[in-house]
C-alpha cells in the first residue's frame, strides 16, 4: 500500500502557495488580528493542532488557576520547541483565553467542564516593538513595555497616569505595576522580550530587567494570574548582533529562571504535531501495515548484511516510531531536525513544513510515483521550488551544480531517467551534505535506512552509493569515515579528470586502445594476426587465425579474400580456419573516451604533488584510478564485439560472452575466450568431438578434394585437409582433429578406405598389411589416427584403387598372371617437400622414417617452458632458442610488455629466469607465452620416433607443439615395393 491510499495531505499542501504565510506561524500577527486563516480563524487553528502531552498540560496548568479563585498566580517560561512549540503555545494560549466560554473550541487541549468564565488576555510581540516609541495607540505613545501593558488592561487613562514613567529609560515602582493590573483571571503573554532589548541601551536593559523581575513578583502574590515568557534560546542572530543576544538571553533567562516554571509544549511529539499539520488523515491500518513491513525488511537485510542496517532501526522502538511518523520516514525527521537545524538560516519550523509540504505535493503530482513510505530519496532536487526553499534560502547556491550533474544528471543516467535507487541515493546525501560540515553525509548503514524500500532486496542503496562514488562530480570521501560520502561544491577528481580528459589527443586514446586490446586478444585459440591493414596482409594458413581489424569493412575483407586489391581479388582458401573481430562503431568511441578518462586520471597523478595540499586529490585517484581501469578494459572489450565469418556474416557477440556476470571487470575473459565461447554457443565451429557424417564428409569434403595425380580416385589426406578448410557450408575448425575424426569415421562406417606410407592399408575391418613378403590381414588391428600430409592417402570403399590396396596374398596377391596385374597405389607426388604436424602421435610416426628438422614447444608459463626443456634434452637438438612475449598489468600497478626472439638459452640475460621473474610479478589475467625452439641442423636428425613418443608423455597440459620434417629420402617415381604385386 503507497502513501497515497493510506493518507491524504491537507487541502493547502497540495494545493496552496507554499509560501512563508502559511507555515509560517507570526504570535505578532495573531493579536494584530492579521495573517492567514489557518492561525487567525480558531477553528482552523484547533483542527491544525496536535495536542501534544505538553501542551495539553500547559493548557490545564494556565486555566486551572484561571478557574479557581484560591490558586496562587504563577510564571511560566516556554522553552523552545520544534514545529510551532513556543509560538504555537502562545497562539494555543491566546485562542483559548479569547473563547474560553466556548465549550467546543479546543475539546482536544482543554476539557470543557472546569474552564473559566472569562479570562482578561493579554498579548505582547516584543519582536515588534518599536524604539524608542514601544507602540502607537491613536495620538497616544507607549514607550516602554510597562506602559504597554498598562495601556493594554487599563486603556488610555491607565497610560497616562504612567506620566513620566512612560519611558525605555524608567522603571514604575511595585505598586504601580499592581495597581495596573485588573482584579479578575488575567493571561499575560510575553514574545520575544530579547529581541526588544537589543534595541535599548546599557541603562534601558537594566530598567526593562527591573520591571520584568516587579512584574514577576506581582503575578505570583495575585491570585488567577499568570505569566507565559517564550525562552529565549536560539534566537535568531546576525554575526554582528550574536554577542550582544546572547548576553541579553542569559540575562532574561537568569531573571525567569529564578521564579518560573519551565514547559516545553511540543516533547518528543515532534512528529505528530508535524503530521497533523500536513495530513488531512491518516490511515491506521497503513501505518500499522508499513510498520510491520519495514520492520521484517530490516530484520531480513540484517541477517544477509549486518553492516547494512544500525542496531536502532532493528528493535521494537523503532518500529514504532515508523508507526508514529508515517507516511514520513523517521530518518527524514531526524535529518531535519538534527542535521537542518544547525544552518544559520534554516528555521526549524516553517522550514521544515514548507520542505516537506514541497515532498508531498510533488509525490502527490507525480503519477508514477507512490512510495510505501517517504524518504529523503522522494525529493525532487530538479525543482524549482525545492531548490530555493533548500538552496537559496540557506545560501547554498553553489549546490545547485552537484544537483544539475549529479543528482539529476549521473544518477538519472544510471537509473536510465528513472526514480530507481541512484536517484533517491544521490537526492538524500545531498540533503544530508548541506551543512558543509566534516560529519555532514552518510555512509552505507544510515544510506540504507534512508532509502531502502519494501521491494528491494536491500544491497541496493550501497551498491548505487558505491557506482555514484565513480561517476559524481561533486562527491567527496567524509574524512575518518569508512566508506561514507558527502556533496561538496568543489568539482572532485572526477570533474577534473572530464575536463582535462579533452586535452588527451584521440589518436593517443586509439593507440593506447590498441595496444591494450591486442593483449586481450592474445590466447591459445588461434593465431592472432593484429591490425592487417588489407586482406594481402593476412596470409593463408591450415590453421585456425583470427584476425583483429580496425573496421568492418577490413574484417569482412579479411575472411573472404587472400588478396583484395582491387580488379585482382582471390577468394581465401582456407575460409573456414578465419575469423575477423572489429569493433563496433559507437562502442570504439565510448572506449576511446574511457581511455582518454583514464589518462587523464594518470596524467593528473603525475602533476599532483606529493604535498598535504595533494592528499584529498592523490586519495581520491587511488579510489578511481582502478574503476577508471575496470571501466576502461570493459568499454575495450564491448567495442571489440563484431566478429565476420567467411560466409560473409558480421555477427555481435554478447555481453554475457565478453563480461560474464560473476566475472570482475578486472578479470575479463581474454578476447579469444569471448570469440571461442561466442562461436560455441552459436554452434559456429567443430568441437573437440564432432566429426562430419560420413556420407556429408564424402559429398562435401571428399568429392571436392583435389584428386592424386596419376590416380583421379585417391586423395591425399593434405588435399582433404584443404577442402575441409575451404568447403561451404562447414563450421570454422579451431582444431584439425574433427578432419581426421570425420575421415576415421567414414572409415569405420565402411565408407572410406586409408592407404599409409608403410603400405598399410586401413578400412572397417581392419587393416591388410605387408609382412615378410606377404600381404595378410588383421582384423584386430585398427586405425586410431592419421597425419594430414601428402603421402597419406583416402579412397571411396568399393572402388578399384581401395581394392588393390586391400588385397591380400590369400585372396590372389602374388599369384603369376600373364595377362593381368593388380591395380598400384600411386607413388607420392614428386617433389615432396617437408612435413609439419601440430599431433604429437603423428609426429612420432613421422620420426620413424624421416629426419626431424625442428621441434616449437609453447608454453604459457617459465616453468612449463623449462620442464619442456628437460623432457627434450634427450632428443640431442644442436640449437635451442627461446621466444617469449608477456604484457599485461604489474600486481603493485604499472604496466609490463616485453618480449625475447631468436635468443640462445644460454644467453646472458637468461631468458627463461627473467620470463619467470616477469612472469610472477604480473598480475593474474596478463598474456604470457614462451616458446622453446629446437633445432637439428639442416639435414636434421633421424630415428626419433620413442624419444618422440616418450616426449609426449612428459609434455606439460598446457602446451602445444609443432614438428617439422625432412622429405622422405627414398621418395621416387617408383612405388613401393611392399605394394608391387609378384609375377
Amino acid at each position: 500500500m503507497g502513501v497515497k491510499s493510506g493518507s491524504r495531505p491537507r487541502s493547502d499542501v497540495l494545493h496552496g502557495e507554499l509560501d512563508d504565510a502559511i507555515f509560517a506561524a507570526s504570535f505578532g500577527k495573531l493579536i494584530r488580528d492579521e495573517g492567514p486563516d489557518i492561525y487567525r480563524n480558531p477553528d482552523r487553528f484547533f483542527q491544525n493542532t496536535h495536542p501534544t502531552a505538553a501542551l495539553s498540560r500547559l493548557c490545564r496548568d494556565v486555566f486551572d488557576r484561571h478557574a479557581s479563585p484560591t490558586e496562587a498566580g504563577a510564571v511560566l517560561r516556554l522553552s523552545t520547541g520544534f514545529g510551532g512549540g513556543k509560538t504555537h503555545a502562545l497562539m494555543t494560549l491566546w485562542h483559548l483565553a479569547q473563547n474560553i466560554g466556548d465549550p467546543t473550541m479546543g475539546i482536544d487541549l482543554l476539557a470543557p467542564a472546569g474552564r473559566p468564565k472569562s479570562v482578561r488576555v493579554v498579548g505582547i510581540d516584543a519582536e515588534g516593538a518599536g524604539y524608542p516609541i514601544f507602540a502607537r495607540h491613536g495620538d497616544q505613545e507607549a514607550r516602554s513595555l510597562a506602559a504597554e501593558l498598562a495601556f493594554q488592561f487599563g486603556g488610555a487613562s491607565a497610560l497616562n497616569a504612567f506620566g513620566p514613567a512612560n519611558s525605555a529609560a524608567a522603571s514604575p515602582d511595585a505598586a504601580t505595576v499592581e495597581a495596573m493590573l485588573p482584579n479578575e483571571p488575567i493571561l499575560i503573554l510575553l514574545d520575544e522580550l530579547v529581541l526588544y532589548m537589543a534595541k535599548l541601551t546599557t541603562q534601558e536593559v537594566g530598567n526593562l530587567v527591573g520591571f520584568l523581575r516587579t512584574l514577576m513578583t506581582a503575578v505570583a502574590t495575585r491570585k488567577q494570574a499568570v505569566l507565559v515568557i517564550t525562552d529565549p534560546k536560539d534566537q535568531p542572530a546576525d554575526s554582528e548582533n550574536a554577542a550582544k543576544l546572547e548576553h541579553l538571553a542569559r540575562v532574561i533567562e537568569q531573571q525567569t529562571g529564578r521564579q518560573a516554571t519551565v514547559i516545553e509544549p511540543i516533547g518528543d511529539e515532534t512528529a505528530q504535531v508535524i503530521i497533523r499539520r500536513l495530513f488531512d488523515s491518516v490511515d491506521p491500518a497503513a501505518a500499522a501495515k508499513t510498520s510491520a513491513d519495514y520492520h521484517a525488511l530490516y530484520q531480513r537485510v540484517a541477517e544477509e548484511h549486518s553492516d547494512l542496517i544500525p542496531e536502532e532501526a532493528l528493535t521494537p522502538k523503532y518500529a514504532a516510531r515508523i508507526r508514529t511518523c508515517y507516511p514520513l520516514h523517521p530518518r527524514l525527521l531526524k535529518t531535519a531536525e538534527e542535521r537542518l537545524r544547525v544552518l544559520p538560516d534554516y528555521n526549524l519550523s516553517r522550514g521544515t513544513l514548507r520542505l516537506f509540504a514541497r515532498v508531498i505535493r510533488s509525490i502527490w503530482d507525480d503519477s508514477a510515483r507512490d512510495p510505501d513510505i517517504i524518504t529523503a530519496g522522494e525529493i525532487n532536487w530538479s525543482s524549482q521550488p525545492i531548490q530555493a526553499d533548500l538552496l537559496e534560502r540557506l545560501d547554498r547556491e553553489k549546490f545547485r551544480a552537484a544537483v544539475a550533474a549529479d543528482v539529476v544528471g549521473h544518477a538519472g543516467e544510471l537509473d536510465n531517467a528513472e526514480w530507481g535507487s541512484h536517484r533517491r541515493v544521490a537526492s538524500a546525501l545531498l540533503l544530508e551534505s548541506l551543512p558543509l560540515e566534516g560529519n555532514s553525509g552518510l555512509g552505507p548503514a544510515e544510506m540504507t535506512l534512508a532509502v531502502l524500500r519494501t521491494d528491494e532486496a536491500g544491497v541496493e542503496p550501497a551498491e548505487a552509493l558505491d557506482r555514484l562514488s565513480g561517476s559524481c562530480w561533486h562527491l567527496y570521501p567524509m574524512s575518518g569515515s569508512a566508506n561514507a560520502w558527502q556533496f561538496r561544491y568543489e568539482p572532485n577528481i572526477l570533474k577534473q579528470i572530464e575536463e582535462r580528459m579533452g586535452q588527451v589527443a584521440r589518436a593517443d586514446a586509439l593507440d593506447r586502445l590498441k595496444t591494450d586490446v591486442q593483449k586481450s586478444f592474445q590466447g591459445a585459440f588461434a593465431r592472432l594476426l593484429p591490425w592487417p591493414p588489407n586482406a594481402k596482409a593476412v596470409p593463408e594458413r591450415a590453421e585456425l587465425q583470427l584476425a583483429l581489424c580496425e573496421s568492418e569493412e577490413t574484417a569482412k575483407s579479411v575472411v573472404s579474400y587472400s588478396d583484395d586489391t582491387p580488379g585482382a581479388q582471390n577468394v581465401r582458401t582456407y575460409r573456414n580456419a578465419i575469423v575477423a573481430v572489429a569493433p563496433d562503431v559507437a562502442g570504439l568511441e565510448k572506449a576511446i573516451q574511457r581511455i582518454q578518462r583514464l589518462k587523464a586520471a594518470e596524467d593528473i597523478e603525475a602533476e599532483t604533488p606529493a604535498t598535504e595540499a595533494g592528499k584529498l586529490a592523490r586519495e581520491l585517484l587511488k579510489k578511481q584510478k582502478p574503476e577508471l581501469i575496470k571501466a576502461a578494459r570493459l568499454e575495450a572489450a564491448r567495442a571489440f564485439n563484431r566478429l565476420a565469418i567467411a560466409d560473409g556474416s558480421i555477427l555481435t557477440i554478447d555481453e554475457r560472452f565478453i563480461a560474464p556476470p560473476d566475472t570482475s571487470p578486472l578479470q575479463l575473459p581474454s578476447g579469444q575466450d569471448a570469440v571461442r565461447a561466442f562461436l560455441d554457443d552459436r554452434k559456429l565451429i567443430y568441437g573437440a568431438q564432432d566429426s562430419l557424417h560420413q556420407d556429408y564428409f564424402i559429398e562435401r569434403v571428399f568429392s571436392g578434394a583435389v584428386p592424386v595425380g596419376n590416380s583421379p580416385d585417391a586423395r591425399t589426406t593434405a588435399s582433404l585437409q584443404k577442402r575441409f578448410l575451404g568447403a561451404q557450408g562447414l563450421k570454422l575448425v579451431g582444431d584439425p582433429s574433427v578432419i581426421r575424426a570425420s575421415i576415421l569415421r567414414a572409415v569405420t562406417e565402411g565408407k572410406l578406405v586409408v592407404h599409409q606410407e608403410d603400405g598399410s592399408a586401413f578400412d572397417n575391418e581392419g587393416a591388410v598389411y605387408t609382412s615378410n613378403n606377404v600381404r595378410q590381414r588383421d582384423k584386430g588391428r585398427k586405425l586410431t589416427t592419421l597425419p594430414m600430409d601428402e603421402v597419406t592417402l583416402v579412397a571411396e570403399a568399393g572402388g578399384a584403387i581401395a581394392a588393390g590396396w586391400l588385397k591380400t596374398s590369400e585372396s590372389g596377391f602374388g599369384e603369376p598372371k600373364s595377362d593381368y596385374q593388380l591395380p598400384m597405389p600411386p607413388p607420392p607426388p614428386k617433389g615432396s617437400g617437408p612435413a609439419t604436424t601440430t599431433d604429437m602421435v603423428v609426429a612420432g610416426q613421422f620420426a620413424d622414417k624421416r629426419r626431424l628438422l625442428s621441434l616449437r614447444i609453447s608454453c604459457l608459463s617459465a616453468a612449463d617452458a623449462q620442464k619442456a626443456l628437460g623432457a627434450a634434452a634427450p632428443l640431442g637438438a644442436s640449437t635451442t632458442i627461446i621466444e617469449a612475449e608477456l604484457a599485461g598489468e604489474l600486481k603493485d600497478g604499472g604496466k609490463l610488455s616485453f618480449s625475447v626472439a631468436d635468443t640462445k638459452v644460454s644467453a646472458a640475460i637468461k631468458p627463461l629466469t627473467m620470463v619467470q621473474t616477469l612472469g610472477n610479478a604480473l598480475a593474474p589475467g596478463s598474456s604470457i607465452r614462451v616458446t622453446v625452439v629446437l633445432g637439428f641442423g639442416p639435414e636434421g636428425k633421424s630415428d626419433l620416433g620413442a624419444l618422440l613418443r616418450t616426449l609426449a608423455m612428459q609434455f606439460p597440459e598446457t602446451a602445444t607443439m609443432e614438428a617439422r620434417f625432412a622429405p622422405l629420402s627414398d621418395v621416387t617415381s617408383t612405388p613401393d615395393s611392399s605394394a608391387i604385386a609378384v609375377g
